[in-house]
């Protein structure tokens, strides 16, 4: 162990002690700043006046109230250090971007999805109007009939279309009640037929309504006009398959039916082709 002086008092103390047993001064040994050079990292000499590796020059140093001040000279991080930070910005970015490519990709697969509903909504609307058309077309086709076996049947005239209903035997001159040639026009096998096809019809029509019932925000206006044609239609299809009450009634709702149906038809126009 050696000896050496208080720089304070003067005493002699030993040189590993913390403190001056004589007069309490704190004894710090003093840390010797390393610098490195700022191009390679090379610790640099004390009074070096470049760097013995790259020959970089350093620049002297200055006391400012026992603080060093180093112009010229960087103080460099570890490699490690500019490693890790280098990798955590890699990683910010890689993350941003893969949140970017997600949300793109998300809207895309949404837009896709919204434009399915839309193609599928609009080619059952437009199912569902020529549908009804022929529904509609049907039911004419079959109230005209009626309504002219009924007329026929009640001024005992002749017609080629309706004598096999309005006659005896379904020829001369002997007509029967009116009830009994509408009764054999129901039953007759070939308009059977036609009524049937206009049943059929109704029920298909229900079911692409009830798949028309939410519309996409574009097709709304267009649902309020289908609507007011499936109402139309209804009317006249159950005319054509229930005809009831007095000739006049029944030839004046079902013309006023028929007037409906076509004109809600031609306002669905501007919806499709």
């Amino acid at each position: 162990m050696a000896l050496i002086q208080c720089k304070n008092c003067g005493n002699e103390i030993s040189d590993k002690a913390l403190v001056c047993p004589n007069c309490g001064e704190k004894l710090i040994e003093e840390v010797k700043e390393v610098v490195l050079c700022e191009e390679c990292g090379t610790e640099i000499p004390e009074d070096a006046e470049s760097c013995p590796k790259c020959g970089c020059p350093i620049a002297k140093k200055t006391n400012d109230s026992q603080k060093v001040e180093i112009t010229g000279v960087k103080i460099q991080n570890s490699p490690k250090t500019k490693k890790y930070v280098i990798t955590a910005v890699i990683a910010v970015i890689v993350i941003a971007l893969i949140a970017f490519l997600g949300s793109s990709i998300s809207k895309n697969n949404a837009e896709k999805e919204a434009e399915r509903i839309r193609q599928e909504y609009a080619e059952t609307l437009e199912e569902a109007v020529y549908t009804m058309l022929s529904g509609a077309a049907g039911a004419e086709e079959a109230g005209n009939l009626i309504k002219q076996v009924w007329y026929n049947a009640i001024h005992e005239e002749n017609d080629s279309r309706t004598d096999k209903y309005t006659t005896e035997n379904g020829w001369g001159y002997t007509f029967v009640d009116f009830n009994t040639a509408l009764s054999n026009l129901m039953y007759d096998s070939e308009f059977m037929v036609k009524l049937a096809n206009i049943e059929n019809n109704q029920a298909t029509v229900k079911t692409l309504m009830k798949q028309l019932t939410n519309p996409p925000e574009e097709y709304e206006e267009a649902y309020d006009a289908l609507k007011d044609f499936y109402d139309a239609y209804l009317q006249l299809t159950n005319l054509a398959l229930d005809p009831t009450g007095s000739y006049n009634t029944y030839s004046e709702s079902f013309n006023e039916a028929d007037t409906e149906a076509l004109k809600c038809y031609e306002a669905m126009g501007i919806y499709v082709e």
